[in-house]
């Protein structure tokens, strides 16, 4: 048994693949705990540390429900049981009120943020590897270690894999379903037709959008198999029978896990929300042809936010080879990621009218595979078309280099990820304040945590708002308290500390633009920029008109680390006020 172990690993080590999953780990692993320990997270959007408990309980009560579906609140929960177990013996009663003074506590609550980021670490490699699957199952193997390199390359995927947002964990299963409806295409196994099913499910079940992958995606590429040969008509009455049994499969998983079945009107409540409220408000395309077409046009327009350009000819070169490879089979097999990536853009980002950057790793993601592909192309164009054996090793080498240096910038774009991540200006706002405010100072913070810092122990912080207190998702430590933001001359706080990423929605104008330009401002900016309490109330504060002065500012300030925009998270500029 040793020496198997000992053999295993020694072949492992030799691995290219083993290489590019150690490298994408460790860009992974740098930057992980960012803005922790706290008692919430960073993460825009995330489901942890506080989220993942509520939405279950919120999914399978009668009646209600969650933003998200249920598959990962679920996986989070059993990892996190054994902590759970110590907030629940420890709370001082069972009741919500006393669970929930316990469990805020920030040992609790970055223990579960840790897990929950640890676990997207963990399914983002597994979508490498299934990326670096897909493209060997079509090219070869040469053409999926390629491929895993790109996919580790995209500094998208980079930044999603340290937070607990769904993204990852849907394309996680996602892609492992698109590789079984490869190998079901390239080997002609119709009944691989139920573990893509039950793949797909799992993914929806995790985040809704991951339907616009398989709808269209999965019969289109089945299609195109039967039409091109590569599975033939004996197989056809097979294949219509496989298919029915995989769509009950999957049908069956995602409306057992969804709460469909214990928690009907919730689960169409929820739906309901989709169709409306989660998606509308927030469109930046007008809902016509103009606005579709522009979305349609963003989704190729925007590949370098999460490539460099020099990758998309890849893309292009591996599509051609994909298209013209000798066998029927690999072919028809080198359509099914093209046919889920045109599925996601037509039924997702032309219909909720997104192209941000979370909302293109779908195709981004599948694209890795036809860049590998390509990548292996060129690498054997030298040696067909040299002259001599010493012309196509020059030329080998020269396409070589080429990538080389294609790989070495996607790969300082993921390490400036990391730094982003490592350097946020938050940091030296708070040390700052640690520094500048006395005992008992009151601090007054806006917004959701999400947007804040981790205020000094020493300060009496109270975070203001129009909203109710009670709806609201409460700061560990910090007093709530229902306000007008304007009516400031009655609070008097000493500190009042705005981040920029929250503020800016009051300080821009937003405008209903006309459809015909086919861009609009979404809704959400179009109240905001509305609001008249608000915005007076920062923009007289930034204009000290309000009898505060900026006291200190944190920004970015690496000249080697570009600032990166995403989710709007990440390196926030960070604005102290103090009393005059």
């Amino acid at each position: 048994m040793a020496a198997l172990c000992s053999a295993r690993l020694r072949h492992g080590a030799k691995s290219p693949l083993v290489w590019i999953l150690a490298v994408g780990l460790a860009l992974r692993a740098v930057g992980l705990t960012w803005g922790l320990p706290a008692s919430d997270s960073w993460d825009n959007d995330g489901i942890a540390p506080r989220d993942f408990w509520p939405g279950l309980i919120e999914t399978f009560t009668p009646g209600r429900y969650f933003t998200y579906p249920p598959a990962h609140l679920a996986l989070l929960a059993l990892a996190t049981a054994p902590i759970t177990a110590v907030i629940l013996a420890r709370a001082p009663t069972l009741t919500a009120t006393g669970v929930l003074a316990e469990a805020l506590k920030v040992p609790y609550m970055t223990s579960y943020s840790v897990i929950a980021r640890g676990l997207s670490v963990v399914m983002s490699l597994g979508i490498v590897y299934a990326i670096a699957k897909i493209a060997e199952e079509i090219a070869g193997r040469r053409a999926g270690e390629c491929a895993a390199a790109v996919c580790v390359g995209m500094a998208t995927l980079t930044y999603y894999s340290h937070t607990s947002n769904l993204d990852v964990p849907y394309l996680f299963w996602a892609t492992l379903a698109i590789l079984a409806l490869v190998r079901c295409v390239s080997r002609g196994e119709l009944r691989r037709l139920r573990s893509v099913a039950a793949l797909a499910a799992l993914a929806i079940a995790t985040k809704d959008q991951a339907y616009a992958l398989f709808l269209l995606g999965g019969p289109l590429a089945l299609s195109l198999a039967f039409a091109t040969g590569a599975l033939t008509r004996a197989q056809l009455r097979a294949g219509v029978k496989e298919a029915a049994i995989a769509a009950v499969i999957g049908a069956t998983i995602l409306l057992a896990v969804d709460g469909a079945i214990v928690n009907p009107s919730g689960f169409i409540a929820r739906a309901r929300f989709l169709a409306g409220p989660a998606t509308g408000p927030f469109a930046y395309y007008s809902a016509d042809g103009m606005g579709r077409t522009l979305a349609l046009l963003d989704t190729i327009r925007l590949f370098d936010q999460h490539y460099p350009l020099a990758f998309a000819p890849l893309v292009i070169v591996g599509l051609a080879r994909a298209a013209t490879l000798p066998s029927r089979s690999a072919r028809a097999a080198g359509l099914v990621p093209v046919c889920a990536a045109a599925s996601f853009t037509l039924l997702f980002n032309c219909v909720a009218r997104r192209t941000e950057q979370r909302f293109l790793l779908p195709q981004m993601t599948l694209w890795a595979a036809y860049a590998g592909i390509g990548v292996d192309a060129l690498l054997e164009i030298p040696s067909r078309v040299g002259r001599s054996p010493h012309t196509g090793t020059g030329r080998r080498r020269i396409v070589a280099a080429g990538c080389a240096a294609a790989f070495a910038w996607a790969l300082f774009r993921c390490a400036d990820m990391d730094a982003n991540l490592i350097l946020d200006p938050r940091y030296e706002a708070e040390g700052w304040l640690r520094q500048n405010v006395a005992p008992g100072d009151l601090l007054e913070v806006h917004g959701k945590s999400v947007y804040l810092l981790r205020a000094p122990p020493q300060a009496h912080v109270v975070r203001v708002g129009p909203e109710p207190v009670d709806g609201r998702n409460p700061v560990y430590g910090a007093e709530e308290r229902q306000d007008a933001l304007g009516n400031l001359a009655a609070r008097t706080p000493r500190w009042i500390v705005v981040s920029a990423a929250y503020a800016g929605r009051y300080l821009t104008e937003a405008h209903q633009r006309q459809a015909a330009t086919g861009r609009v401002d979404p809704a959400t900016e179009v109240k905001a920029s509305a609001d008249d309490d608000a915005t007076r109330f920062f923009r007289s504060l930034l204009a000290e008109r309000l009898g505060y002065r900026i006291a200190h500012v944190s920004t970015w300030t690496s000249k080697l680390w570009p600032r990166v925009d995403i989710h709007g998270s990440v390196a926030p500029e960070i604005w102290i006020f103090e009393r005059t």
